[in-house]
C-alpha cells in the first residue's frame, strides 16, 4: 500500500519502472518510441497508483489550457443545443474541454461570460451572440472568438459562420406568396440585443417583389419573458381576432411556427386550408407537428464543425482566409403550406 502524503510524480513513475522519465512522459502522451510491454509496465504503475498528470504544469509548459469557451442564448432550445452537441463532440475529439455557457438571452449574463472565460484562460471562444457589439471592456484579450450566426459590431477582425438568412426567409415567404398568400403574419424571435435584419429582410423583399406594401401591423415580436411557444401562440391568437386578414404566417424559428400552429387550432382554422404556415431550423418539433410545418434546414452540424475548424485555426496561429463562411440551407416544404 503506497504511504506517500504527497501525489505520485512522473519522476516517481520512473523509478519504479525501471525507465526513464523521458520514456514516462511519451508513454503517458503516446508519443511512441517504447516497447509494448514498457508501455504496459507503466500503464499499469500508473493506475495502480493513482498517477495523476499535473494539468496546470502541462498547461504551462505549452501555453495552452486545451480548453474553449461556447456561449449559447438559450441551451433548451433544440437548434442551439444541437449546435452545442456537434461543437463538444468535434473540439473532444481535438482533445479540447468545452465550457458551455448559457446566457439565457441576457446580455449582462453573456457579458460576464466573456469576461470569465478569459480570466480562466481559456484558447479561444465560439459564441452565439445576443449583444449588439463585442467591446474591449468584454474582450480585454487578444483571444481568438469564431461568431456563429450572429456577428455584433465589433472593431476586431472576427471571423463568422452563418446562413444567408435573408435569401433563405425570402425563399421561404416567396413559397407562401407563390401558393397564393397576400396577407402574410411575420412572427419575430426573440434574442438579448442584436437585432437579426436578415429574415426580416429577405420579408419584405419577397413581398416587394410582388408589388404589395409592407404594413407593420402583420409584424409580431416576442418579448422574450417566456417560453417560445407560449408568446407566438399567445399574441398569433389575439392577431386572429382581429380584424385584420391573415392567410398565411412566417414564423423566424420552429418554436414560433409551433406556437402559432397552437394558436390557429385554438382559433378554428384549418392548415394549409386557411392559414398556410412555415418555420425555420427544421427541428424535430417540426417534423412530428400535425401538420408537420415546412421549415428552413440550416445544416447546424456543419455550422459547428466550421466554427470549431476556423477556431482551432486560429489557436495555431492561422490568420482566416475569409470572414465570413455562408453555409448554404435550403426550404423544405411539408403540408402546413401546400
Amino acid at each position: 500500500m503506497d504511504t506517500r502524503k504527497n501525489p505520485l510524480s512522473i519522476k516517481d513513475l520512473a523509478n519504479l519502472s525501471g525507465v526513464s522519465i523521458a520514456t514516462v512522459s511519451r508513454v503517458l502522451n503516446n508519443k511512441g518510441g517504447y516497447s509494448k510491454e514498457t508501455e504496459e509496465r507503466i500503464l499499469a504503475l500508473a493506475k495502480s497508483f493513482g498517477y495523476v498528470s499535473n494539468m496546470a504544469a502541462k498547461t504551462l509548459r505549452e501555453a495552452r489550457s486545451r480548453t474553449i469557451g461556447l456561449i449559447v442564448p438559450n441551451i433548451i432550445n433544440e437548434f442551439f443545443s444541437t449546435l452545442a452537441y456537434h461543437i463538444e463532440t468535434c473540439m473532444s475529439e481535438q482533445g479540447y474541454s468545452v465550457f458551455i455557457c448559457n446566457s439565457d438571452n441576457q446580455t449582462q449574463k453573456e457579458k460576464e461570460y466573456f469576461r470569465s472565460l478569459a480570466s480562466k484562460g481559456v484558447d479561444g471562444i465560439l459564441c452565439i451572440s445576443g449583444l449588439n457589439e463585442l467591446t474591449q471592456d468584454i474582450i480585454y484579450r487578444d483571444i481568438p472568438i469564431v461568431c456563429i450566426d450572429r456577428l455584433p459590431k465589433t472593431n476586431r477582425q472576427i471571423p463568422q459562420i452563418s446562413n444567408d438568412d435573408m435569401h433563405i426567409a425570402y425563399i421561404a415567404t416567396k413559397h407562401l406568396l407563390d401558393k397564393g398568400c397576400r396577407h402574410i403574419l411575420l412572427v419575430v424571435g426573440y434574442s438579448a440585443a442584436y437585432s437579426s435584419k436578415g429574415r426580416f429582410d429577405g420579408y419584405c423583399q419577397a413581398l416587394a417583389e410582388y408589388g404589395l406594401p409592407l404594413d407593420k401591423n402583420y409584424i409580431l415580436k416576442r418579448p422574450g419573458r417566456e417560453a417560445a411557444q407560449i408568446e407566438a401562440e399567445i399574441m398569433v391568437y389575439q392577431f386572429l381576432a382581429s380584424s385584420y386578414p391573415v392567410d398565411g404566417i412566417f414564423a423566424t424559428s420552429d418554436s414560433t411556427a409551433l406556437g402559432a400552429l397552437y394558436a390557429l387550432k385554438r382559433a378554428d382554422r384549418r392548415v394549409p386550408e386557411d392559414i398556410r404556415l412555415t418555420g425555420f431550423d427544421n427541428m424535430l418539433y417540426s417534423r412530428l407537428a400535425t401538420p408537420p410545418i415546412s421549415s428552413v434546414e440550416r445544416h447546424p452540424e456543419l455550422l459547428a464543425l466550421k466554427g470549431c475548424e476556423i477556431l482551432l485555426n486560429l489557436i495555431q496561429g492561422h490568420e482566416p482566409q475569409e470572414l465570413l463562411t455562408i453555409v448554404p440551407a435550403e426550404f423544405v416544404e411539408r403540408e402546413s403550406s401546400r
